[in-house]
């Protein structure tokens, strides 16, 4: 048994065998009501001539003349026959090529007088010939008042003619549709399951690493269409998927690189310094003092490193933050309190509208203001002026950190917020992670961070999210009204 696995050919096969029997059954009924149409229309002309005729027969007159003119009265057969109550034939008043089989008629009642029987024969079947099996009658048989059989006949030859000119019209009409509704079908399927095509195609160039691909765009209101658009959203999100797998591996393997390569140095010192104290620097008072302050401060430049690292770690995993309202004009003020204490010849000027709430984790925004106030330190000449504005533009909370020492290049501006970066490579204060913390806090914060552009100095900006329950609030909070 031949299975069908296209879900074309399948769908073809199927609408052809619906279009057949629908097509055929129109033909079949027709003709069959054509059948019994004329069955029924030569019963009753037989029916008529034998209502005529009887009353001459059972008179006993001679029904030639009378049978003549009941011809064209009643449109009678062209047979007709008189039986005894034996069945034995008397008289063939009009005689065919027809011999009556042993049919009898019912007994007479109230209802059917005559105990009329039709039936429809062969010519002359045992004697065989060319009306054995095309010249067919329709016979009557009936009883006379005085109890001989009546058999009345007319030839089918009429109605079969009518019924083999319809079958022939019908056939022909059927087989034509048929031809043309399956090749309407076969195209309208095809054309209908193209976008499956396409679909197969695309997972197969998918399959083979392609995830650019997508299916061309169809009709949404068809199964089809809604099937190419649920599967290219899917496309689009594993494309994203893998892409973002892809930078996250990218990022870890560049993070690593990096930290090894910043760790290696720190490492290398202690061991160097290792080394020469095991060399014979114990027993010297002067430099076994210098060897280990090189040693704590290398450690101590190691720890902040992995330190900075595992709180990158830890924001690029996405773990939850602390949620709680945040004042960042108070924050800004103790960075900047902090950042005098540290340095205090740096004039910093502080700039606040009132409140600034956000909803966020203080300690780690705090870390991010702190990290902004020591690049400055890092990265200006002593006693360089700077400017901490806190303001709302919105529904964001700006925190911009400004200064006035040597300012950044287009490039370096650009790579500012890239781990391990430094826009001076022979500097080796700090570790490069300062800007990336500030940034990936930002991120975890729904805000981001940028470099702005700047006459003089060098400007970055902090921007975070506000709620609107928090911004209703700015007026209450901390005592300070809203100016």
């Amino acid at each position: 048994m031949i299975r069908l696995r296209s879900l074309r050919a399948r769908l073809t096969l199927t609408v052809l065998a619906l279009l057949t029997t629908g097509l055929l059954g129109v033909p079949l009924v027709t003709w069959g009501v054509t059948r019994d149409a004329g069955a029924e229309s030569a019963r009753d002309r037989l029916d008529r001539f034998a209502t005529a005729v009887t009353p001459l027969l059972a008179e006993g007159r001679s029904p030639d003349e009378r049978t003549a003119r009941a011809f064209s009265a009643a449109a009678a057969p062209s047979f007709l026959q008189v039986r005894d109550a034996r069945g034995d034939v008397v008289r063939t008043v009009l005689p065919a090529d027809v011999r009556p089989g042993a049919t009898w008629p019912r007994r007479p009642t109230a209802a059917d007088p005559d105990g009329a029987v039709h039936v429809r024969e062969d010519a002359s079947p045992d004697l065989g010939g060319p009306f054995a099996s095309e010249d067919q009658w329709w016979l009557r048989y009936s009883r006379l008042p005085d109890g001989r059989i009546l058999v009345a006949g007319i030839r089918t030859a009429e109605y079969d003619a009518v019924t083999k000119r319809l079958t022939g019209v019908l056939a022909a009409i059927t087989l034509l549709a048929l031809c043309v509704l399956a090749l309407v079908a076969f195209r309208a399927i095809r054309h209908a399951l193209r976008p499956l095509d396409d679909i197969a195609e695309t997972a197969q160039a998918i399959g083979g690493g392609d995830l650019t691909r997508r299916v061309e765009p169809a009709g949404p209101h068809t199964e089809a269409g809604r099937l190419g658009l649920a599967l290219n959203a899917m496309l689009g999100q594993i494309e994203a998927a893998f892409g973002e797998r892809t930078a996250s591996e990218e990022r870890l393997r560049r993070f690593v690189a990096d930290a090894s390569h910043e760790l290696r140095t720190p490492v290398a010192s202690i061991r160097g310094y290792a080394e020469l104290f095991r060399r014979g620097a114990a027993d010297r008072p002067g430099d076994l003092a210098t060897v280990m302050a090189r040693i704590e401060a290398e450690a101590e430049h190691m720890g902040v490193l992995v330190h900075e690292l595992l709180l990158l770690a830890d924001l690029d995993e996405r773990r939850p933050l602390e949620r709680e309202p945040v004042d960042l004009a108070d924050l800004a003020a103790e960075a900047v309190a902090a950042s005098a204490a540290v340095d205090p010849g740096r004039p910093v000027t502080l700039r606040l509208a009132g409140p600034v709430l956000v909803l966020g984790d203080r300690t780690r925004l705090r870390q991010a203001l702190d990290n902004l106030l020591a690049n400055v330190r890092t990265h200006t000449p002593a006693g360089t002026a700077a400017t901490v504005t806190v303001r709302a533009e919105g529904d964001d909370a700006v925190v911009e950190v400004r200064d006035e020492g040597p300012g950044l290049s287009a490039e370096q501006a650009a790579r500012a917020f890239e781990r391990f970066y430094r826009a001076d490579p022979t500097r080796r204060s700090g570790t490069g992670l300062g800007l990336a913390i500030v940034a990936a806090v930002a991120d975890a914060h729904h805000g981001h961070a940028r470099a702005l552009p700047s006459g003089s100095g060098a400007a970055f900006e902090l921007r975070l999210p506000r709620g609107a329950l928090l911004t209703a609030a700015e007026g209450t909070v901390a005592g300070h009204p809203l100016p």
